[in-house]
């Protein structure tokens, strides 16, 4: 018998999370963002995670162009995926929850376009954008039809499985099982 089932027979409630309780995916957008791109886009230009809008000033420090942008990396907001296809640039914001936010970032990301140096080869494609959601609210489409954006709804399989975890996680049996867990931890001296 390893240590951890020994653990799970002596102390149950500490194995809660591994008969299924949480979720598997510990990055639930990044695995919908993978999963629409692979599904909607097959054999297609797809770049993920592209930093947009130009360098930042580096100072007095000496930097080629290339080494200046690698520099500009982590201030460069990011948009989830781009697509190359037809004369458009297609940016996408995946959301499973929260979906003002990808909403609210999309224009302000298809702004940064035209000063991106890695995309000055297309400034002059149509730029759209598009949130991808697995489930339709009828307020966000209203805002997302005022902001120009296209929805487009995904739902793979695992995502059922995500919203029960969400939705369970506050209620008092949850929270009641998660400080149980915390008190194990404590007194079993992990983390």
């Amino acid at each position: 018998m390893t240590p951890s089932e020994r653990r799970g027979k002596l102390y149950p409630v500490a194995n809660i999370l591994s008969r299924g309780e949480k979720p598997k995916v510990s990055r639930p957008e990044t695995r919908l963002i993978a999963e629409y791109v692979a599904t909607k886009f097959p054999g297609q230009r797809v770049a993920m995670g592209v930093p947009l809008g130009p360098a930042i000033d580096t100072g007095p420090a000496r930097l080629t162009h290339g080494q200046a942008l690698a520099a500009s990396r982590p201030w460069r907001p990011e948009v989830d995926a781009l697509v190359w296809r037809d004369g458009v640039l297609l940016l996408i914001e995946a959301k499973i929850a929260n979906y003002v936010d990808g909403l609210a970032k999309l224009p302000l990301y298809k702004s940064l376009v035209v000063t991106t140096p890695e995309l000055a080869e297309w400034v002059s494609w149509e730029v759209r954008m598009r949130l991808v959601v697995p489930r339709a609210k009828a307020w966000i489409e209203l805002m997302a039809e005022a902001a120009g954006v296209e929805i487009d709804l995904f739902e793979p399989a695992w995502i059922s499985d995500y919203y029960d975890y969400r939705d369970r996680y506050w209620t008092k049996e949850y929270r009641e099982r998660r400080e149980e867990i915390l008190r194990l931890r404590r007194e079993l001296g992990v983390e």
